[in-house]
């Protein structure tokens, strides 16, 4: 678990609570759980007390535990003590958070952008934590009123104006800078990161000198064969030839003390390096770096509409907090993300998945762009993965650290509702997913030990921890994630409500098989499910998190119009570019495609406006 800093409160502090929203088609979250006050004060009249008091609440990953200091009626310190909130999203997001309850003298803060699941955990936790002192919970559920004040009419000019500030919006924006332009970076959410955020960061480098040096043999003619293969020829052949020919010079940028002087753990036995500190460590680190070169960082601040002017694109609208911005400019990149949070958007037959990816992919980028004609390729694509949960906050989460090592670990296999096996659970993911889709719902059966090396997968990955496995199986399936346990298989089946006898059979055929050394699915089996309970199963999602359609762009990242001509002044990187994947992504190459074209397009761009 991890702590914040406390903020001091002098004068008193009204406070209010606000349940947690779900995704649809999902099981709801549990309710807030009671927790009990420390008081260190005798209690006052009105029954406030002085004292420290204690209250807690679901978040993404786990509980919210918030400690705040009561003087008589007014509340003088808060704490964040304990969360499991995603670094870089709801855990920058705590912070603002407390601040805006602080300022604003209430709890009725706010929803961060980007993390609604833990600006409501954190309200229903104060909440909570203010019933344990006593306090009148419906006298503080009163927001104070804010005035109505015009917005500040801001025009600034640079050369390049960056919309969205995810790894592609990051390397632009630092690739540019280094290259002598001076560029304005927006984001709307109020903090940097967007789906690189969220990625583990595995980094396709491909042609790079760290590859070379440590003997792993690859080519761009290899990865682009590999590409092709993986997405089953429903690339855009000159996206990937941007991607192969330009990974391996935009890695050694990456990793130069010179360039952008981001760490990576090597050696490497594959074509793909590891990113210190995963996604949030990358996206920090180019945060920063950004700043240092100069760039102007508008937290905050969505872009509107692109300003076109002599049919050229000449910078854009944004809107901020506290001020509205004219953005003159010789050049636009937009990095703003997929479009994996617009139902409007994503093709229906995806939204029965659970979405487990950035708040803010909302297609902005693309949306502006038609009002240029912007041309759009691949949109019917959306990167659907199997292996996945629903956490308490009713958001997808990926299991392969700990299906893998189920999988390693004993008999470990997946039935469907009928309590049957289906597929082969160590094949390939387009395989399985296919599979999967054919079915109304999935389980995965593990014994004891097959269990806690699931376990031990994800708490190494620091996904949830032993508390919220106990709680999810105290839960006994009647909330998400589905989790439960039984010392026999039957026990387990009558609580999925699957047929009779059929888990037990499915058991009985599957460690047959492994006397056999394989299956009817062609998996290569070693180790029998356990003859003794006890035995658990976890419900097992299809998700969705990327998309894969998007913009149309030249070698040199500039959008194409309808008619297959540049728009001029107009650029793009990273996840709002289509047609580099397919219909689905090889491992490596989505944090690779936001490094490698967030880099192409400041380079680009800025050599086009010299």
């Amino acid at each position: 678990m991890k702590k914040l800093v406390s903020v001091l409160l002098a004068s008193s502090l009204l406070l209010a609570g606000c349940g947690a929203d779900n995704t649809s088609g999902t099981t709801a979250a549990p309710e807030t759980a009671a927790t009990t006050a420390v008081q260190t004060e005798a209690e006052t009249e009105t029954g406030a007390a002085g004292g420290v008091f204690t209250g807690k609440a679901p978040g993404f990953h786990g509980d919210i535990v918030v400690e705040i200091t009561v003087d008589g009626e007014a509340v003088t310190d808060i704490q964040v003590t304990e969360h499991s909130e995603t670094e870089n999203i709801g855990e920058a997001a705590l912070p603002e958070l407390v601040k805006q309850a602080l300022d604003n003298q209430t709890i009725m803060v706010d929803t961060v952008a980007g993390a609604t699941v833990t600006s409501d955990g954190f309200r229903a936790a104060m909440e909570d934590a203010v019933k344990n002192a006593g306090l009148d919970v419906d006298k503080m559920s009163k927001a104070v009123a804010s005035s109505e004040t015009d917005k500040e009419e801001i025009t600034l000019d640079t050369d390049i104006v960056v919309v969205g500030a995810g790894g592609a919006g990051l390397t632009a924006s630092l690739s540019a800078l280094q290259n002598g332009a001076d560029v304005v970076l927006l984001e709307k959410m109020s903090f940097a990161g967007g789906a690189s955020a969220m990625a583990g960061a595995g980094t396709t480098a491909t042609g790079s000198k760290w590859l070379a040096e440590d003997g792993v043999e690859d080519s761009p003619e290899q990865l682009k064969a590999d590409l092709m293969a993986n997405g089953h020829n429903f690339n855009h052949e000159p996206t990937v030839d941007i991607f192969v020919n330009t990974v391996g010079e935009a890695f050694d940028w990456l990793v130069d003390p010179e360039g952008a002087n981001v760490e990576y753990e090597r050696p490497t036995t594959s074509r793909t390096y590891s990113g210190v500190g995963r996604g949030a460590g990358v996206v920090k680190t180019l945060q920063e770096h950004v700043e240092e070169a100069g760039g102007q960082v508008l937290m905050s601040t969505p872009a509107t509409e692109l300003i076109v002017a002599d049919g050229k694109v000449a910078g854009v609208k944004a809107e901020g907090e506290k001020a509205v911005y004219t953005i003159n400019a010789k050049a636009v990149i937009l990095a703003t993300g997929g479009f994996g949070a617009n139902d409007d958007m994503v093709p229906e037959e995806f939204q029965k998945f659970v979405y487990a990816g950035a708040a803010g992919a909302t297609g902005d980028g693309i949306e502006m762009a038609k009002a240029v004609d912007a041309d759009l390729i691949n949109m019917e694509f959306v990167n659907v993965q199997p292996n996945s949960i629903v956490l308490p906050s009713g958001l997808g989460q990926y299991c392969n650290p700990g299906v893998g090592g189920a999988y390693q670990t004993s008999g470990a296999f997946i039935v469907n509702e009928k309590g049957q096996r289906f597929a082969n659970e160590q094949g390939g993911a387009y395989e399985l997913i296919q599979a999967m889709k054919e079915n109304e719902a999935s389980y995965l059966i593990l014994d004891e030990a097959s269990f806690q090396a699931f376990n031990e997968g994800m708490k190494g990955s620091k996904i949830y921890t032993d508390e919220d496995v106990e709680t999810w199986l105290e839960n006994n399936g009647a909330s998400n994630p589905v989790m439960v346990g039984g010392e026999t298989l039957e026990e387990v089946a009558k609580v999925l409500n699957l047929p009779e006898g059929a888990l037990t059979a499915a058991a009985e055929a599957y460690n047959q098989a492994v006397d056999k050394g394989s299956d009817e699915f062609g998996r290569t089996l070693t180790v029998k499910l356990g003859d003794s309970g006890p035995y658990y199963a976890i419900q097992m999602w299809l998700r969705y998190y990327a998309t894969l359609g998007g913009l149309h762009v030249n070698e040199q990242m500039q959008v194409l119009n309808t008619s297959q001509e540049p728009v001029e002044g107009l650029y793009a990187a990273g996840e709002a570019v289509g047609g580099l994947e397919g219909d689905i992504y090889l491992g490596g190459s989505l944090f690779g495609w936001a490094m490698t074209s967030g880099y192409k397009a400041g380079t680009s761009v800025s050599e086009a406006i010299k």
